[in-house]
Protein backbone atom coordinates (compact mmCIF):
# COMPACT_ATOMS: atom_id res chain seq x y z
CA UNK A 1 0.00 0.00 0.00
CA UNK A 2 1.65 3.28 -1.12
CA UNK A 3 1.40 5.40 2.04
CA UNK A 4 3.97 8.15 2.43
CA UNK A 5 6.08 8.09 5.57
CA UNK A 6 4.83 11.53 6.64
CA UNK A 7 1.13 10.62 6.32
CA UNK A 8 -1.02 9.66 9.31
CA UNK A 9 -3.60 6.89 8.94
CA UNK A 10 -5.70 6.16 12.03
CA UNK A 11 -5.40 2.52 13.17
CA UNK A 12 -9.18 2.09 12.88
CA UNK A 13 -9.27 3.15 9.21
CA UNK A 14 -9.71 0.47 6.54
CA UNK A 15 -7.97 1.14 3.21
CA UNK A 16 -7.94 -0.95 0.06
CA UNK A 17 -4.43 -2.05 -0.91
CA UNK A 18 -4.55 0.18 -4.01
CA UNK A 19 -5.21 3.43 -2.12
CA UNK A 20 -2.48 6.07 -2.46
CA UNK A 21 -1.83 8.40 0.47
CA UNK A 22 0.57 11.25 -0.24
CA UNK A 23 2.86 13.30 2.00
CA UNK A 24 1.37 14.97 5.08
CA UNK A 25 -2.10 13.52 4.50
CA UNK A 26 -4.36 12.52 7.36
CA UNK A 27 -6.97 9.73 7.35
CA UNK A 28 -9.22 9.92 10.40
CA UNK A 29 -10.79 7.24 12.59
CA UNK A 30 -13.18 4.67 11.11
CA UNK A 31 -12.65 5.81 7.52
CA UNK A 32 -13.22 3.21 4.79
CA UNK A 33 -11.58 3.79 1.40
CA UNK A 34 -12.25 1.57 -1.59
CA UNK A 35 -10.21 0.69 -4.62
CA UNK A 36 -8.18 3.33 -6.43
CA UNK A 37 -8.71 6.33 -4.16
CA UNK A 38 -5.89 8.87 -4.25
CA UNK A 39 -4.99 11.39 -1.55
CA UNK A 40 -2.61 14.02 -2.85
CA UNK A 41 -0.26 15.94 -0.57
CA UNK A 42 -1.96 17.51 2.43
CA UNK A 43 -5.43 16.01 1.85
CA UNK A 44 -7.39 15.33 5.04
CA UNK A 45 -10.28 12.92 5.61
CA UNK A 46 -12.34 13.37 8.76
CA UNK A 47 -13.92 10.69 10.95
CA UNK A 48 -16.16 8.04 9.36
CA UNK A 49 -15.53 9.10 5.79
CA UNK A 50 -16.56 6.25 3.51
CA UNK A 51 -15.45 6.49 -0.13
CA UNK A 52 -16.16 4.11 -3.01
CA UNK A 53 -13.79 3.72 -5.94
CA UNK A 54 -11.54 6.07 -7.87
CA UNK A 55 -12.05 9.29 -5.95
CA UNK A 56 -9.28 11.89 -6.04
CA UNK A 57 -8.68 14.17 -3.06
CA UNK A 58 -6.44 16.90 -4.43
CA UNK A 59 -3.81 18.96 -2.61
CA UNK A 60 -5.01 20.28 0.77
CA UNK A 61 -8.66 19.31 0.28
CA UNK A 62 -10.54 18.61 3.50
CA UNK A 63 -13.41 16.12 3.36
CA UNK A 64 -15.45 14.92 6.32
CA UNK A 65 -14.31 17.53 8.85
CA UNK A 66 -16.50 18.84 11.68
CA UNK A 67 -19.46 21.09 10.78
CA UNK A 68 -19.17 24.83 11.30
CA UNK A 69 -21.78 24.80 14.05
CA UNK A 70 -21.37 26.46 17.43
CA UNK A 71 -21.33 23.86 20.15
CA UNK A 72 -20.67 20.88 17.86
CA UNK A 73 -19.25 17.93 19.78
CA UNK A 74 -16.27 16.40 17.91
CA UNK A 75 -17.20 13.03 19.43
CA UNK A 76 -20.45 12.98 17.43
CA UNK A 77 -20.72 9.73 15.46
CA UNK A 78 -21.53 11.26 12.08
CA UNK A 79 -19.76 10.91 8.76
CA UNK A 80 -19.48 11.50 5.03
CA UNK A 81 -20.46 8.94 2.38
CA UNK A 82 -18.95 9.29 -1.09
CA UNK A 83 -19.60 7.26 -4.23
CA UNK A 84 -17.19 6.71 -7.13
CA UNK A 85 -15.08 8.95 -9.32
CA UNK A 86 -15.49 12.23 -7.46
CA UNK A 87 -12.86 14.96 -7.54
CA UNK A 88 -12.21 17.31 -4.64
CA UNK A 89 -9.90 20.02 -5.91
CA UNK A 90 -7.39 22.09 -3.95
CA UNK A 91 -8.66 23.61 -0.69
CA UNK A 92 -12.25 22.46 -1.22
CA UNK A 93 -14.10 21.55 1.99
CA UNK A 94 -16.87 19.05 2.77
CA UNK A 95 -18.25 18.69 6.30
CA UNK A 96 -19.76 15.64 7.94
CA UNK A 97 -23.23 15.24 9.47
CA UNK A 98 -24.35 17.30 12.42
CA UNK A 99 -25.89 14.60 14.64
CA UNK A 100 -25.19 10.97 15.54
CA UNK A 101 -25.97 8.67 12.63
CA UNK A 102 -26.21 11.43 10.01
CA UNK A 103 -24.06 11.80 6.91
CA UNK A 104 -23.20 14.22 4.16
CA UNK A 105 -23.72 12.17 0.99
CA UNK A 106 -22.28 12.48 -2.51
CA UNK A 107 -23.02 10.19 -5.44
CA UNK A 108 -20.71 9.61 -8.40
CA UNK A 109 -18.60 11.79 -10.71
CA UNK A 110 -19.12 15.06 -8.86
CA UNK A 111 -16.50 17.75 -9.44
CA UNK A 112 -15.88 20.07 -6.49
CA UNK A 113 -13.54 22.84 -7.65
CA UNK A 114 -10.98 24.78 -5.63
CA UNK A 115 -12.25 26.47 -2.44
CA UNK A 116 -15.87 25.34 -2.97
CA UNK A 117 -17.62 24.44 0.28
CA UNK A 118 -20.25 21.77 0.96
CA UNK A 119 -21.72 21.99 4.45
CA UNK A 120 -23.06 19.35 6.81
CA UNK A 121 -25.92 16.98 5.92
CA UNK A 122 -26.04 17.92 2.23
CA UNK A 123 -27.03 15.31 -0.35
CA UNK A 124 -25.63 15.44 -3.89
CA UNK A 125 -26.56 13.13 -6.73
CA UNK A 126 -24.28 12.48 -9.70
CA UNK A 127 -22.25 14.57 -12.16
CA UNK A 128 -22.69 17.88 -10.37
CA UNK A 129 -20.16 20.71 -10.73
CA UNK A 130 -19.43 23.21 -7.96
CA UNK A 131 -17.25 26.02 -9.29
CA UNK A 132 -14.65 27.82 -7.16
CA UNK A 133 -15.95 29.82 -4.19
CA UNK A 134 -19.44 28.27 -4.34
CA UNK A 135 -20.88 27.94 -0.83
CA UNK A 136 -23.54 25.28 -0.19
CA UNK A 137 -25.17 25.55 3.24
CA UNK A 138 -26.33 22.67 5.41
CA UNK A 139 -29.12 20.26 4.46
CA UNK A 140 -29.15 21.27 0.78
CA UNK A 141 -30.34 18.57 -1.64
CA UNK A 142 -28.92 18.64 -5.15
CA UNK A 143 -30.09 16.22 -7.84
CA UNK A 144 -28.00 15.30 -10.92
CA UNK A 145 -25.94 17.28 -13.45
CA UNK A 146 -26.40 20.65 -11.74
CA UNK A 147 -23.92 23.43 -12.50
CA UNK A 148 -23.25 25.83 -9.63
CA UNK A 149 -21.20 28.79 -10.85
CA UNK A 150 -18.55 30.69 -8.93
CA UNK A 151 -19.39 32.81 -5.88
CA UNK A 152 -22.87 31.29 -5.55
CA UNK A 153 -24.35 31.01 -2.04
CA UNK A 154 -27.20 28.55 -1.47
CA UNK A 155 -29.34 28.83 1.68
CA UNK A 156 -29.73 25.83 3.97
CA UNK A 157 -32.55 23.35 3.22
CA UNK A 158 -32.85 24.45 -0.43
CA UNK A 159 -33.37 21.90 -3.21
CA UNK A 160 -31.64 22.18 -6.58
CA UNK A 161 -33.23 20.18 -9.39
CA UNK A 162 -31.66 18.09 -12.13
CA UNK A 163 -29.73 19.99 -14.83
CA UNK A 164 -30.29 23.33 -13.11
CA UNK A 165 -27.70 25.99 -13.82
CA UNK A 166 -27.08 28.83 -11.37
CA UNK A 167 -25.31 31.93 -12.68
CA UNK A 168 -22.28 33.37 -10.96
CA UNK A 169 -22.47 35.65 -7.90
CA UNK A 170 -26.03 34.55 -7.13
CA UNK A 171 -27.69 34.23 -3.76
CA UNK A 172 -30.18 31.35 -3.72
CA UNK A 173 -32.75 31.61 -0.90
CA UNK A 174 -35.34 29.21 -2.42
CA UNK A 175 -35.53 25.94 -4.37
CA UNK A 176 -34.19 25.95 -7.94
CA UNK A 177 -36.42 23.99 -10.35
CA UNK A 178 -34.99 21.30 -12.63
CA UNK A 179 -33.78 22.15 -16.16
CA UNK A 180 -33.86 25.89 -15.47
CA UNK A 181 -31.30 28.70 -15.29
CA UNK A 182 -31.31 31.15 -12.41
CA UNK A 183 -29.33 34.26 -11.59
CA UNK A 184 -29.17 37.15 -9.13
CA UNK A 185 -31.36 36.42 -6.12
CA UNK A 186 -32.79 33.11 -7.32
CA UNK A 187 -34.60 34.51 -10.37
CA UNK A 188 -35.57 31.85 -12.94
CA UNK A 189 -34.58 33.37 -16.29
CA UNK A 190 -34.90 30.57 -18.81
CA UNK A 191 -34.54 26.95 -19.80
CA UNK A 192 -31.08 25.35 -19.65
CA UNK A 193 -31.19 24.47 -23.34
CA UNK A 194 -27.44 23.87 -23.71
CA UNK A 195 -27.38 21.53 -20.72
CA UNK A 196 -30.40 19.63 -22.00
CA UNK A 197 -28.83 19.18 -25.43
CA UNK A 198 -25.61 17.93 -23.90
CA UNK A 199 -27.62 15.48 -21.80
CA UNK A 200 -29.25 14.09 -24.96
CA UNK A 201 -32.74 15.48 -24.33
CA UNK A 202 -34.47 15.78 -27.71
CA UNK A 203 -36.11 18.84 -29.26
CA UNK A 204 -39.75 17.77 -28.60
CA UNK A 205 -39.04 17.42 -24.87
CA UNK A 206 -37.11 20.70 -24.80
CA UNK A 207 -40.08 22.43 -26.44
CA UNK A 208 -42.43 20.91 -23.85
CA UNK A 209 -40.16 22.10 -21.05
CA UNK A 210 -40.09 25.57 -22.60
CA UNK A 211 -43.89 25.57 -22.58
CA UNK A 212 -43.78 24.63 -18.89
CA UNK A 213 -41.24 27.36 -18.16
CA UNK A 214 -43.46 30.02 -19.69
CA UNK A 215 -46.53 28.78 -17.80
CA UNK A 216 -44.79 28.29 -14.44
CA UNK A 217 -42.48 31.29 -14.37
CA UNK A 218 -43.68 33.85 -16.93
CA UNK A 219 -47.49 33.73 -16.94
CA UNK A 220 -48.11 35.41 -13.59
CA UNK A 221 -50.26 32.47 -12.47
CA UNK A 222 -49.93 31.01 -9.00
CA UNK A 223 -47.44 28.16 -9.18
CA UNK A 224 -49.99 25.52 -8.14
CA UNK A 225 -52.43 26.76 -10.78
CA UNK A 226 -49.77 26.68 -13.49
CA UNK A 227 -48.66 23.18 -12.49
CA UNK A 228 -52.26 21.94 -12.68
CA UNK A 229 -52.66 23.51 -16.11
CA UNK A 230 -49.52 21.83 -17.41
CA UNK A 231 -50.56 18.47 -16.01
CA UNK A 232 -53.85 18.80 -17.85
CA UNK A 233 -52.14 19.91 -21.06
CA UNK A 234 -49.55 17.12 -21.20
CA UNK A 235 -51.53 14.41 -19.41
CA UNK A 236 -50.25 10.87 -18.98
CA UNK A 237 -48.07 11.14 -22.09
CA UNK A 238 -45.79 13.76 -20.59
CA UNK A 239 -42.06 13.18 -21.11
CA UNK A 240 -40.21 12.02 -17.98
CA UNK A 241 -38.45 15.39 -17.75
CA UNK A 242 -41.76 17.27 -17.87
CA UNK A 243 -43.25 14.99 -15.23
CA UNK A 244 -40.20 15.47 -13.02
CA UNK A 245 -40.36 19.26 -13.32
CA UNK A 246 -44.04 19.33 -12.39
CA UNK A 247 -43.55 16.91 -9.51
CA UNK A 248 -40.60 18.96 -8.19
CA UNK A 249 -42.66 22.15 -8.30
CA UNK A 250 -45.56 20.43 -6.50
CA UNK A 251 -43.57 19.62 -3.36
CA UNK A 252 -44.23 21.93 -0.43
CA UNK A 253 -40.65 22.50 0.68
CA UNK A 254 -39.12 24.39 3.58
CA UNK A 255 -37.79 27.21 1.41
CA UNK A 256 -40.41 27.66 -1.31
CA UNK A 257 -39.77 27.90 -5.06
CA UNK A 258 -37.72 30.41 -7.02
CA UNK A 259 -39.89 32.46 -9.35
CA UNK A 260 -39.55 34.09 -12.74
CA UNK A 261 -38.33 37.55 -13.78
CA UNK A 262 -40.31 40.68 -13.16
CA UNK A 263 -43.12 41.37 -15.60
CA UNK A 264 -41.91 43.07 -18.76
CA UNK A 265 -38.37 41.64 -18.74
CA UNK A 266 -37.17 39.23 -21.42
CA UNK A 267 -35.59 35.87 -20.69
CA UNK A 268 -32.38 35.17 -22.65
CA UNK A 269 -33.54 32.01 -24.43
CA UNK A 270 -37.30 32.33 -24.40
CA UNK A 271 -37.60 31.76 -28.15
CA UNK A 272 -35.00 28.98 -28.41
CA UNK A 273 -36.10 25.74 -30.09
Amino acid sequence: MPIHATAFVDPTAVLDSSVEVGPYCRVGPHCVLGEGNVLMQGAILGPRTVAGKGNVFHYNSIVGHDPQFLGFDPETKSGTVIGDGNHFREFSTVHRGLKDGTNTVLGNQNYIMTTAHLAHDCTLGNNNVLVSFAGISGHVTMEDRCFISGHVAIHQFCRVGTLAMIGGRSGIPRDVPPYMMTKHYGEVVGLNVVGLRRAGVGAPTRMALMRCYKALFRSGLALSTAVAAMREEFGADAAPEVAHLLDFCSVKSKRGMSRGPRKGTTAPNEDDD
